[in-house]
């Protein structure tokens, strides 16, 4: 190492990678300011690298290059806030009191002596960089400490290289990071517009540290950073969140690639808030409502049961509108219960009936901006909702829906399973009179057959014979009306409940003489009281319970004007 620093051109670079920077604009005795897009880590780590340097070399009495290092770390001169000001790279809210600590203690000693940073990743850095490079430093027994930390100091500044790129003008910082991060890195539009937004908050003369303990410190919790799938790919609950809210705002899909830069873009160009801390307050209550919708749970009034029941079939295109609805300064409880009931029936009308889900964003913006013009109402909503029309928008009317849920095979076509759970859960809610008891169904349930998929190995036909399955009736050219009718109700909703997963293995195939006691013995679920009279099931009985469910799943899911 030493001979090679008689030649400082011999040997490669290591290059430290691209570091993305957007300049501020700073007036009066500011310190101009960069806004860091990408490589805040690594800037971060490198000064704590060089306190370390500071410190090792201060200790060992190499002042002369303690004093130098000092230069890369701090500021000095005349500054407007000396508390930032002077630190080189200044991280985000939870790591600066670590950061603060370490850069200005200027010895291993007096960062331990503050035992409140003990568990910091920052302080455990510095402890590492300084016994690295302390133990190198004193290699020779004491002798040539000053050539050692010479020539690491020369290192550190020659050897190392970095491309700095800074914004102009319309250049998408977000584009840009992920070009740069295009190794399966999770993506993080939050880190930008959180610095986007507590930069704006130190031009406007507002406490940004009050504003960050008061508003977006909870962001900083476990809940946030949670993955969740989102299209193909998984991102962080905070992004999700910021995406949906930003869609609540503008009515207008927004790619969560671009969200900084849209973020940044809708700020500039309609000035929402008055202020950044009514705009971090509008956060906050948004950032309630989607946790509500995520931590569903069937049980917590007003909403829950709608929130449970659009997170178990899995629509969360709806949310920048129920953001938009539940945050609204003139929504009335009665008229969002009246709302959510209405969004409840279209998604699932749609579902039973199998229309597609594909066009859901497109729709549930367009909602978002007839609303804005046409005001607040439940009247507006469905009058919104009516007028889409082909399978990819439409609210089916009763004529359809009856058709489906009589004759659509939803066992085997509405997938995943929970989907088809949550329906029949539903019929359960709603089979619960006043004059039952409140119960809550803690068990996990799963969808039974009562007429067997199997069924020709044990449910004999009405003339006592077995028939044989489809496929073999299929080949044998064999007509056999009631076999085929069996066939095309098995998977209907007149032939399906829901049992406990012990309960449905051991009645599964068993003959309705067997299977109907069990279910009427151990089952405490209203859909099946329904057996208790029922002494034959065949196509008839199916039927028959098709239709009785059906009348109650129009109460639950009504159509406009049946209300």
């Amino acid at each position: 190492m030493a001979e090679r620093r008689k030649n400082k051109d011999s040997g490669p670079k290591h290059f430290l990678g691209a570091v993305v920077l957007e300049q501020v604009a700073t007036f009066g005795n500011q310190v101009p300011g960069h806004i860091i897009i990408d490589g805040q880590q690594r800037l971060t780590t490198f000064q704590i690298l060089l306190a370390a340097l500071r410190d090792v070399a201060s200790t060992l009495g190499v002042t002369r290059y303690a004093d130098e290092v000092e230069r890369y770390i701090l500021n000095t001169g005349i500054m407007e806030n000396e508390d930032e000001e002077r630190f080189k790279v200044w991280p985000s809210r939870p790591d600066q009191p670590a950061f603060s600590k370490v850069t200005t203690a200027r010895s291993l000693k007096d960062v331990e002596s503050d035992p409140s940073h003990g568990p910091s990743l920052l302080t455990q850095a510095y402890r590492f960089f300084h016994k690295l490079i302390h133990s190198w430093v004193v290699t020779d027994g004491g002798q040539g400490e000053t050539e050692h930390v010479e020539i690491l100091y020369q290192v550190l500044r020659d050897d190392l290289e970095v491309v700095s790129i800074e914004l102009e003008g319309d250049d998408d910082p977000q584009v840009i990071f992920e070009t740069l991060n295009a190794r399966g890195q999770p993506l993080l539009p939050s880190d930008l517009l959180r610095n986007f937004i507590f930069w704006r908050a130190t031009r406007k003369g507002e406490n940004k540290d009050k504003l960050y303990d008061q508003y977006w410190l909870p962001f900083d919790q476990k809940f946030w950073k949670i993955e969740e799938r989102l299209g193909r790919l998984k991102r962080p609950r905070i992004d999700i969140f910021l995406q949906h809210f930003l869609e609540s705002q503008k009515g207008e899909e927004i790619n969560v690639v671009r969200l900084f830069y849209e973020y940044k873009t809708w700020i500039a160009g309609t000035n929402p808030f008055e202020s950044v801390e009514s705009e971090l307050k509008a956060l906050q209550r948004y950032s309630e409502i989607f946790r509500q919708l995520i931590e569903a749970d069937s049980e917590t009034k007003p909403y829950g049961l709608f929130f449970w029941r659009i997170k178990e079939i899995e629509v969360g295109t709806i949310f920048p509108l129920l953001l938009f609805l539940l945050t609204h300064p003139e929504g009335k409880s009665a008229e969002i219960g009246g709302m959510l009931i209405d969004l409840e029936s279209y998604l699932f009308r749609r579902l039973i009936c199998g229309l597609t889900p594909k066009n859901y964003n497109r729709i549930f913006l367009q909602v978002i901006r007839e609303l804005r013009d046409t005001g607040l109402s439940r009247e507006n909503l469905q009058q919104s909702l009516l007028k889409m029309r082909g399978d990819a928008g439409l609210w089916p009317d009763d004529r359809r829906f009856n058709e489906r849920w009589m004759n659509r095979q939803v066992y085997a076509e509405i997938k995943p399973p929970r989907r088809l759970t949550v329906i029949l859960r539903a019929i359960e809610d709603a089979l619960h009179a006043e004059k039952n008891e409140d119960i809550s169904i803690k068990s996990p349930l799963t969808v039974e057959h009562i007429m067997p998929q199997d069924w020709v190995k044990s449910w004999p036909l009405s003339d006592g014979a077995f028939a044989k399955d489809w496929l073999a009736r299929m080949l044998g050219h064999e007509n056999n009306p009631e076999a085929d009718e069996r066939d095309a109700l098995k998977h209907t909703f007149g032939n399906l409940t829901l049992l406990t997963q012990p309960l449905n293995s051991a009645v599964s195939n068993a003959s309705y003489d067997v299977k109907r006691p069990e279910i009427c013995k151990q089952s405490a679920l209203a859909l099946n009281r329904y057996f208790q009279n029922v002494e034959v099931w065949n196509a008839e009985q199916i039927r028959f319970r098709a239709q009785k469910l059906l009348e109650v799943a129009k109460r639950i899911w009504p159509y406009p004007g049946d209300v």
